[in-house]
Protein backbone atom coordinates (compact mmCIF):
# COMPACT_ATOMS: atom_id res chain seq x y z
CA UNK A 1 0.00 0.00 0.00
CA UNK A 2 1.41 3.39 -1.03
CA UNK A 3 0.88 6.35 1.25
CA UNK A 4 0.57 9.86 -0.16
CA UNK A 5 2.54 12.40 1.83
CA UNK A 6 1.00 15.85 1.60
CA UNK A 7 3.29 18.82 1.07
CA UNK A 8 1.52 21.66 2.88
CA UNK A 9 3.02 25.15 2.91
CA UNK A 10 1.48 28.50 3.92
CA UNK A 11 2.45 31.88 2.46
CA UNK A 12 1.99 35.50 3.44
CA UNK A 13 1.80 38.78 1.56
CA UNK A 14 2.56 42.34 2.73
CA UNK A 15 -0.71 44.01 3.65
CA UNK A 16 -2.49 40.68 4.14
CA UNK A 17 -0.37 38.40 6.28
CA UNK A 18 -0.82 34.61 5.94
CA UNK A 19 -3.38 34.13 3.20
CA UNK A 20 -2.46 31.27 0.81
CA UNK A 21 -1.95 27.54 1.35
CA UNK A 22 -0.51 25.18 -1.27
CA UNK A 23 -1.11 21.46 -0.79
CA UNK A 24 0.88 19.31 -3.22
CA UNK A 25 0.69 22.31 -5.53
CA UNK A 26 4.25 23.63 -5.55
CA UNK A 27 4.29 24.16 -9.36
CA UNK A 28 1.98 27.11 -8.73
CA UNK A 29 4.53 28.87 -6.50
CA UNK A 30 7.07 30.05 -9.14
CA UNK A 31 4.22 31.31 -11.31
CA UNK A 32 2.80 33.35 -8.44
CA UNK A 33 6.21 34.79 -7.57
CA UNK A 34 6.89 35.78 -11.18
CA UNK A 35 3.42 37.25 -11.78
CA UNK A 36 3.48 39.13 -8.46
CA UNK A 37 7.06 40.33 -8.60
CA UNK A 38 6.04 43.63 -7.07
CA UNK A 39 4.11 41.96 -4.23
CA UNK A 40 6.52 39.40 -2.75
CA UNK A 41 5.00 36.12 -1.58
CA UNK A 42 6.94 34.61 1.33
CA UNK A 43 6.71 31.30 3.16
CA UNK A 44 5.44 31.59 6.73
CA UNK A 45 4.85 29.17 9.63
CA UNK A 46 2.01 26.76 9.02
CA UNK A 47 -1.20 28.24 10.35
CA UNK A 48 -3.39 26.43 12.87
CA UNK A 49 -6.45 27.22 10.77
CA UNK A 50 -6.68 26.92 7.00
CA UNK A 51 -6.09 30.22 5.12
CA UNK A 52 -8.95 31.55 3.02
CA UNK A 53 -7.21 30.74 -0.27
CA UNK A 54 -6.12 27.13 -0.76
CA UNK A 55 -4.84 25.20 -3.77
CA UNK A 56 -4.55 21.41 -3.93
CA UNK A 57 -2.62 19.55 -6.60
CA UNK A 58 -4.90 16.81 -7.87
CA UNK A 59 -5.16 14.50 -10.89
CA UNK A 60 -2.66 16.41 -12.98
CA UNK A 61 -4.24 19.79 -12.28
CA UNK A 62 -5.27 21.98 -9.36
CA UNK A 63 -8.33 22.47 -7.20
CA UNK A 64 -8.77 25.90 -5.63
CA UNK A 65 -11.10 27.26 -2.97
CA UNK A 66 -11.51 30.84 -1.74
CA UNK A 67 -14.30 33.10 -0.41
CA UNK A 68 -15.18 33.94 -4.01
CA UNK A 69 -15.13 30.21 -4.90
CA UNK A 70 -17.00 28.51 -2.03
CA UNK A 71 -17.69 25.43 -4.18
CA UNK A 72 -14.16 25.34 -5.52
CA UNK A 73 -12.81 25.43 -9.06
CA UNK A 74 -10.80 22.98 -11.16
CA UNK A 75 -7.85 24.49 -13.03
CA UNK A 76 -5.79 22.47 -15.46
CA UNK A 77 -2.52 24.47 -15.48
CA UNK A 78 -0.30 26.15 -12.92
CA UNK A 79 -0.77 29.46 -14.77
CA UNK A 80 -4.55 29.09 -14.63
CA UNK A 81 -4.36 28.34 -10.90
CA UNK A 82 -2.09 31.36 -10.34
CA UNK A 83 -4.52 33.61 -12.24
CA UNK A 84 -7.32 32.52 -9.94
CA UNK A 85 -5.24 32.93 -6.78
CA UNK A 86 -4.11 36.41 -7.83
CA UNK A 87 -7.70 37.52 -8.37
CA UNK A 88 -8.57 36.24 -4.90
CA UNK A 89 -5.64 37.89 -3.09
CA UNK A 90 -6.49 41.19 -4.80
CA UNK A 91 -10.04 40.87 -3.50
CA UNK A 92 -8.74 39.97 -0.04
CA UNK A 93 -6.50 43.04 0.00
CA UNK A 94 -9.44 45.34 -0.77
CA UNK A 95 -11.58 43.67 1.91
CA UNK A 96 -8.80 44.19 4.44
CA UNK A 97 -8.38 47.87 3.50
CA UNK A 98 -11.91 49.21 3.74
CA UNK A 99 -10.79 52.81 3.22
CA UNK A 100 -9.67 51.90 -0.32
CA UNK A 101 -11.93 51.46 -3.35
CA UNK A 102 -10.84 48.93 -5.94
CA UNK A 103 -11.00 50.19 -9.52
CA UNK A 104 -11.32 47.72 -12.40
CA UNK A 105 -8.86 49.37 -14.76
CA UNK A 106 -5.45 49.42 -16.34
CA UNK A 107 -2.98 52.13 -15.34
CA UNK A 108 0.33 53.72 -16.25
CA UNK A 109 2.48 56.46 -14.72
CA UNK A 110 3.17 59.50 -16.89
CA UNK A 111 5.20 62.39 -15.45
CA UNK A 112 4.52 61.35 -11.87
CA UNK A 113 0.76 61.02 -12.33
CA UNK A 114 -1.38 57.98 -12.93
CA UNK A 115 -3.44 57.58 -16.07
CA UNK A 116 -6.21 55.02 -15.58
CA UNK A 117 -8.30 53.37 -18.28
CA UNK A 118 -11.39 51.59 -16.92
CA UNK A 119 -12.57 48.25 -18.24
CA UNK A 120 -14.46 48.41 -21.52
CA UNK A 121 -15.75 45.25 -23.19
CA UNK A 122 -12.89 43.66 -25.19
CA UNK A 123 -11.22 47.04 -25.68
CA UNK A 124 -7.86 45.58 -24.65
CA UNK A 125 -6.95 47.29 -21.37
CA UNK A 126 -4.43 44.55 -20.47
CA UNK A 127 -2.75 44.79 -23.86
CA UNK A 128 -2.72 48.58 -23.62
CA UNK A 129 -1.18 48.40 -20.14
CA UNK A 130 1.54 46.11 -21.45
CA UNK A 131 2.07 48.49 -24.38
CA UNK A 132 2.68 51.37 -21.94
CA UNK A 133 5.39 49.24 -20.31
CA UNK A 134 6.85 48.52 -23.75
CA UNK A 135 6.88 52.27 -24.42
CA UNK A 136 8.94 52.79 -21.26
CA UNK A 137 6.23 53.83 -18.77
CA UNK A 138 5.90 52.25 -15.33
CA UNK A 139 2.58 50.46 -14.95
CA UNK A 140 0.52 50.04 -11.79
CA UNK A 141 -1.48 47.03 -12.96
CA UNK A 142 -3.70 45.93 -15.80
CA UNK A 143 -6.78 44.89 -13.84
CA UNK A 144 -6.99 46.40 -10.34
CA UNK A 145 -5.82 49.67 -8.84
CA UNK A 146 -6.76 50.70 -5.30
CA UNK A 147 -7.97 54.27 -4.82
CA UNK A 148 -7.17 56.05 -1.55
CA UNK A 149 -9.49 58.60 0.09
CA UNK A 150 -7.05 61.29 -1.13
CA UNK A 151 -7.48 60.26 -4.76
CA UNK A 152 -4.19 58.39 -5.15
CA UNK A 153 -3.85 55.15 -7.06
CA UNK A 154 -2.13 52.29 -5.21
CA UNK A 155 -0.32 49.51 -7.02
CA UNK A 156 -0.82 45.92 -5.92
CA UNK A 157 2.38 44.89 -7.68
CA UNK A 158 0.82 42.45 -10.15
CA UNK A 159 2.28 42.19 -13.67
CA UNK A 160 0.11 42.56 -16.80
CA UNK A 161 -1.43 39.35 -18.12
CA UNK A 162 -1.87 38.99 -21.88
CA UNK A 163 -4.31 36.80 -23.73
CA UNK A 164 -2.45 34.38 -26.00
CA UNK A 165 -1.64 34.05 -28.79
CA UNK A 166 -0.98 37.71 -29.50
CA UNK A 167 -2.62 39.13 -32.64
CA UNK A 168 -0.23 39.00 -35.58
CA UNK A 169 -1.07 42.58 -36.53
CA UNK A 170 0.42 44.19 -33.41
CA UNK A 171 3.45 46.45 -33.72
CA UNK A 172 6.76 44.63 -34.24
CA UNK A 173 8.47 46.57 -31.44
CA UNK A 174 5.71 45.49 -29.05
CA UNK A 175 6.06 41.86 -30.16
CA UNK A 176 9.78 42.02 -29.48
CA UNK A 177 9.16 43.51 -26.03
CA UNK A 178 6.72 40.75 -25.12
CA UNK A 179 9.10 38.08 -26.35
CA UNK A 180 11.96 39.58 -24.33
CA UNK A 181 9.84 39.96 -21.18
CA UNK A 182 7.84 36.75 -21.42
CA UNK A 183 7.03 35.37 -17.99
CA UNK A 184 5.06 32.23 -17.09
CA UNK A 185 2.43 31.28 -19.64
CA UNK A 186 0.15 28.53 -20.91
CA UNK A 187 -1.88 28.27 -24.10
CA UNK A 188 -4.35 30.95 -22.94
CA UNK A 189 -2.53 33.53 -20.86
CA UNK A 190 0.97 34.85 -20.29
CA UNK A 191 2.36 37.22 -17.65
CA UNK A 192 5.05 39.75 -18.44
CA UNK A 193 8.27 39.64 -16.45
CA UNK A 194 8.93 43.27 -15.49
CA UNK A 195 11.45 44.82 -13.12
CA UNK A 196 10.64 47.67 -10.73
CA UNK A 197 11.39 50.31 -13.38
CA UNK A 198 8.39 49.08 -15.39
CA UNK A 199 6.14 47.63 -12.65
CA UNK A 200 5.29 49.61 -9.53
CA UNK A 201 5.86 47.79 -6.27
CA UNK A 202 3.04 46.88 -3.95
CA UNK A 203 1.93 49.97 -2.05
CA UNK A 204 3.44 52.53 -4.41
CA UNK A 205 1.12 55.53 -4.77
CA UNK A 206 0.63 58.22 -7.38
CA UNK A 207 -2.08 60.88 -7.78
CA UNK A 208 -4.67 60.15 -10.48
CA UNK A 209 -3.93 62.53 -13.36
CA UNK A 210 -6.44 61.50 -16.03
CA UNK A 211 -9.17 59.02 -16.88
CA UNK A 212 -9.00 57.58 -20.38
CA UNK A 213 -11.92 55.65 -21.84
CA UNK A 214 -10.67 53.28 -24.53
CA UNK A 215 -12.20 52.18 -27.80
CA UNK A 216 -10.24 49.74 -29.96
CA UNK A 217 -11.21 49.98 -33.63
CA UNK A 218 -9.29 48.19 -36.37
CA UNK A 219 -10.30 50.90 -38.85
CA UNK A 220 -8.42 53.63 -36.97
CA UNK A 221 -5.12 54.40 -38.70
CA UNK A 222 -3.84 57.01 -36.21
CA UNK A 223 -4.68 57.10 -32.48
CA UNK A 224 -7.22 59.76 -31.51
CA UNK A 225 -7.48 61.40 -28.08
CA UNK A 226 -10.65 63.42 -27.52
CA UNK A 227 -11.54 65.46 -24.45
CA UNK A 228 -14.79 64.37 -22.76
CA UNK A 229 -17.18 65.81 -20.23
CA UNK A 230 -16.23 64.92 -16.64
CA UNK A 231 -19.43 62.93 -16.30
CA UNK A 232 -18.06 60.23 -18.61
CA UNK A 233 -15.22 59.53 -16.18
CA UNK A 234 -17.52 59.55 -13.16
CA UNK A 235 -19.92 57.15 -14.83
CA UNK A 236 -17.14 54.68 -15.64
CA UNK A 237 -15.79 54.77 -12.08
CA UNK A 238 -19.28 54.16 -10.73
CA UNK A 239 -19.61 51.11 -13.00
CA UNK A 240 -16.06 49.72 -12.86
CA UNK A 241 -15.25 49.22 -9.21
CA UNK A 242 -15.22 46.42 -6.66
CA UNK A 243 -16.93 48.24 -3.79
CA UNK A 244 -19.83 45.82 -3.43
CA UNK A 245 -20.59 46.97 0.12
CA UNK A 246 -20.91 50.67 -0.80
CA UNK A 247 -24.09 52.27 -2.11
CA UNK A 248 -24.14 54.52 -5.15
CA UNK A 249 -24.55 57.46 -2.78
CA UNK A 250 -21.37 56.53 -0.90
CA UNK A 251 -19.46 55.87 -4.12
CA UNK A 252 -20.39 59.13 -5.78
CA UNK A 253 -19.31 61.11 -2.72
CA UNK A 254 -15.90 59.40 -3.00
CA UNK A 255 -15.48 59.80 -6.76
CA UNK A 256 -17.02 63.22 -7.38
CA UNK A 257 -14.21 65.36 -5.85
CA UNK A 258 -11.64 63.36 -7.82
CA UNK A 259 -13.45 63.59 -11.15
CA UNK A 260 -14.10 67.31 -10.79
CA UNK A 261 -10.38 68.07 -10.82
CA UNK A 262 -9.01 65.64 -13.40
CA UNK A 263 -9.59 65.50 -17.16
CA UNK A 264 -11.30 62.67 -19.00
CA UNK A 265 -10.53 61.54 -22.56
CA UNK A 266 -11.64 59.04 -25.15
CA UNK A 267 -8.77 57.14 -26.79
CA UNK A 268 -9.63 55.46 -30.08
CA UNK A 269 -6.93 53.23 -31.54
CA UNK A 270 -6.16 50.04 -33.40
CA UNK A 271 -2.58 49.32 -32.32
CA UNK A 272 -1.92 49.38 -28.57
CA UNK A 273 1.79 50.23 -28.77
CA UNK A 274 1.20 53.19 -31.08
CA UNK A 275 -1.60 54.33 -28.79
CA UNK A 276 0.60 54.18 -25.68
CA UNK A 277 3.35 56.21 -27.35
CA UNK A 278 0.77 58.69 -28.66
CA UNK A 279 -0.80 59.24 -25.23
CA UNK A 280 2.59 59.67 -23.62
CA UNK A 281 3.56 62.35 -26.14
CA UNK A 282 0.27 64.21 -26.38
CA UNK A 283 -1.64 63.91 -23.13
CA UNK A 284 -0.71 67.30 -21.73
CA UNK A 285 -1.38 69.12 -24.99
CA UNK A 286 -4.70 67.38 -25.53
CA UNK A 287 -6.57 69.41 -22.89
CA UNK A 288 -9.20 71.43 -24.68
CA UNK A 289 -12.16 73.47 -23.52
CA UNK A 290 -15.55 71.89 -24.02
CA UNK A 291 -18.31 73.74 -25.84
CA UNK A 292 -21.95 73.32 -24.88
CA UNK A 293 -24.20 72.05 -27.65
CA UNK A 294 -27.57 70.35 -27.96
CA UNK A 295 -27.24 66.66 -27.07
CA UNK A 296 -29.75 63.89 -27.58
CA UNK A 297 -31.43 63.25 -24.23
CA UNK A 298 -29.61 60.89 -21.93
CA UNK A 299 -30.85 59.50 -18.67
CA UNK A 300 -28.92 56.34 -17.87
CA UNK A 301 -31.24 54.77 -15.38
CA UNK A 302 -32.58 51.45 -14.16
CA UNK A 303 -34.58 50.96 -17.39
CA UNK A 304 -32.61 52.58 -20.27
CA UNK A 305 -34.80 50.84 -22.88
CA UNK A 306 -38.07 52.22 -21.50
CA UNK A 307 -40.67 53.02 -24.19
CA UNK A 308 -41.11 56.63 -25.24
CA UNK A 309 -44.31 58.47 -24.48
CA UNK A 310 -46.68 59.27 -27.32
CA UNK A 311 -45.70 62.65 -28.76
CA UNK A 312 -49.35 63.76 -28.49
CA UNK A 313 -49.56 62.81 -24.79
CA UNK A 314 -51.37 65.69 -23.06
CA UNK A 315 -50.53 64.80 -19.47
CA UNK A 316 -48.52 67.21 -17.38
CA UNK A 317 -45.49 66.02 -15.48
CA UNK A 318 -43.50 67.15 -12.49
CA UNK A 319 -40.28 65.93 -10.91
CA UNK A 320 -40.48 63.67 -7.89
CA UNK A 321 -38.65 64.75 -4.79
CA UNK A 322 -35.05 63.61 -4.81
CA UNK A 323 -32.84 62.44 -1.96
CA UNK A 324 -29.57 63.54 -3.57
CA UNK A 325 -28.42 65.58 -6.57
CA UNK A 326 -24.80 65.85 -7.75
CA UNK A 327 -24.02 68.44 -10.44
CA UNK A 328 -20.88 67.87 -12.49
CA UNK A 329 -20.17 70.37 -15.26
CA UNK A 330 -23.13 70.29 -17.63
CA UNK A 331 -24.41 67.02 -16.24
CA UNK A 332 -26.40 66.02 -13.20
CA UNK A 333 -26.41 62.73 -11.27
CA UNK A 334 -29.60 62.03 -9.35
CA UNK A 335 -30.48 59.40 -6.74
CA UNK A 336 -34.25 59.45 -6.30
CA UNK A 337 -34.25 57.77 -2.89
CA UNK A 338 -31.77 56.61 -0.27
CA UNK A 339 -30.06 53.45 -1.53
CA UNK A 340 -31.74 53.73 -4.94
CA UNK A 341 -30.27 53.63 -8.42
CA UNK A 342 -28.26 56.53 -9.76
CA UNK A 343 -29.40 58.38 -12.89
CA UNK A 344 -27.12 60.35 -15.15
CA UNK A 345 -28.47 63.39 -17.00
CA UNK A 346 -26.71 65.33 -19.73
CA UNK A 347 -27.27 69.02 -20.50
CA UNK A 348 -30.61 68.40 -22.25
CA UNK A 349 -32.14 65.94 -19.81
CA UNK A 350 -30.91 68.10 -16.93
CA UNK A 351 -32.70 71.10 -18.43
CA UNK A 352 -35.97 69.14 -18.59
CA UNK A 353 -35.47 67.89 -15.05
CA UNK A 354 -34.96 71.42 -13.72
CA UNK A 355 -38.01 72.71 -15.60
CA UNK A 356 -40.17 69.97 -14.11
CA UNK A 357 -38.90 70.78 -10.64
CA UNK A 358 -40.29 74.32 -11.00
CA UNK A 359 -43.66 73.62 -12.63
CA UNK A 360 -45.81 70.93 -14.19
CA UNK A 361 -45.48 70.86 -17.99
CA UNK A 362 -46.62 68.65 -20.86
CA UNK A 363 -44.58 67.41 -23.85
CA UNK A 364 -45.61 70.34 -26.03
CA UNK A 365 -44.63 72.98 -23.48
CA UNK A 366 -41.30 71.33 -22.76
CA UNK A 367 -40.55 71.00 -26.49
CA UNK A 368 -41.37 74.63 -27.15
CA UNK A 369 -39.08 75.81 -24.35
CA UNK A 370 -36.16 73.60 -25.40
CA UNK A 371 -36.51 74.47 -29.10
CA UNK A 372 -36.07 78.12 -28.25
CA UNK A 373 -33.07 77.37 -26.04
CA UNK A 374 -31.25 75.00 -28.44
CA UNK A 375 -31.96 76.69 -31.77
CA UNK A 376 -31.47 75.83 -34.63
CA UNK A 377 -32.51 72.27 -33.61
CA UNK A 378 -35.89 71.46 -35.16
CA UNK A 379 -39.07 71.32 -33.09
CA UNK A 380 -39.80 67.84 -34.47
CA UNK A 381 -36.45 66.50 -33.25
CA UNK A 382 -36.83 68.07 -29.83
CA UNK A 383 -40.37 66.69 -29.40
CA UNK A 384 -39.16 63.21 -30.30
CA UNK A 385 -36.32 63.44 -27.80
CA UNK A 386 -38.54 64.83 -25.05
CA UNK A 387 -41.03 61.97 -25.50
CA UNK A 388 -38.20 59.43 -25.24
CA UNK A 389 -36.70 61.08 -22.20
CA UNK A 390 -39.99 61.37 -20.32
CA UNK A 391 -40.54 57.66 -20.97
CA UNK A 392 -37.20 56.95 -19.30
CA UNK A 393 -37.95 59.34 -16.44
CA UNK A 394 -41.34 57.73 -15.84
CA UNK A 395 -39.97 54.19 -15.89
CA UNK A 396 -37.23 55.18 -13.43
CA UNK A 397 -39.69 56.82 -11.05
CA UNK A 398 -38.24 60.29 -11.52
CA UNK A 399 -41.50 62.01 -12.58
CA UNK A 400 -45.20 61.70 -11.90
CA UNK A 401 -48.31 62.79 -13.76
CA UNK A 402 -50.27 65.64 -12.14
CA UNK A 403 -53.26 67.77 -12.97
CA UNK A 404 -52.35 70.37 -15.57
CA UNK A 405 -52.51 74.02 -14.47
CA UNK A 406 -55.52 75.93 -15.77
Amino acid sequence: MTMTINSITDYELPGLGPCVRLVNAQPVLPVLKAAMSGWPLAECPRQSSEPDICVWGKDGGFWQQAPALPKGMWLDTSVGAACSVIADVAGAFLRHHTDYVGLHCGSAEINGQLVIFPESHRAGKSTLTAAFAAAGYRVFGDDVVALTPKGEGVSLGIAPRLRLPLPRAIDEAFQDFVATHQGPSDSRYGYLKLDETLLANHGDKRPIGAIILIDRDSNITTPQLTSLQHGEGLWQLLKQNFADTLSDHELITKFLPLVKRIPCFLLRYSDAYNAAEFVGRNLEGALKAQSIAYLSPSCTAAAPTAPALDRDDKRCWRACKTAHEYPLGNELFVIIEEGGAIHRMNVTSRAIWLLLQNEALDIGELSETLTGFFMPVSREQVTKDVAELLGQFLSAGLIEAVKCPN
